[in-house]
């Protein structure tokens, strides 16, 4: 009998739990459910940033100074798309480099633009899909309109110095 008396108070207490009220307006727990939605169609680097913190981190590796030179020094409209998961560690990994080298270029011929994907690659405008994405975070250059290249998921080298390769090959 006592082991079912017990039995019983673990079930109502669970089911209380379950059901029992919670404060939404806690800023730790709506700053947590922000960071696992989706987010999907453009954005800029300070909307990703203030909504997606994981983003705004600074990493603590230098950029390569001889391609920040390189890329300063770039004459054409170059343009830099990425694709990128919110919810996507290897976004999270590679976007705040690409970030940060965007903030440290002072060259108005390089832009960047970002573009965020759901879980299933797709975004609210249907870029990714004319771009044929699968991966992300997947970085596209384009000039003139062209794709010169694709930096898909993950580098090899510094993300300065695969975007410069990219540039310097066509």
């Amino acid at each position: 009998m006592t082991a079912k008396l017990i039995t019983f108070a673990t079930i109502l207490g669970t089911i209380a739990a379950c059901t029992s009220p919670h404060n939404d307006n806690s800023e730790s727990e709506n700053s947590r459910f922000a960071q696992h939605m989706d987010a999907s169609g453009p954005m800029t680097i300070d909307e990703l940033q203030s909504q997606y913190p994981v983003f705004a981190v600074k990493r603590n590796s230098p950029l390569n100074s001889e391609a920040l030179e390189q890329l300063n020094a770039v004459t054409t409209p170059t343009q830099i798309t990425a694709y990128l998961g919110t919810w996507c560690h290897d976004s999270q990994r590679e976007i705040p480099r690409l970030i940060q080298l965007k903030k440290a270029l002072s060259n108005p011929n390089i832009q960047l633009q970002l573009i965020t994907l759901d879980r299933q690659k797709s975004d609210s405008e249907g870029l990714a899909k004319k771009a044929d994405v699968k991966y992300t975070p997947t970085i596209i250059v384009y000039q003139n309109q062209e794709e010169l290249g694709r930096i898909v998921e993950s580098t090899s080298e510094p993300i300065e110095i695969e975007l410069l390769d990219i540039i310097n090959k066509n």
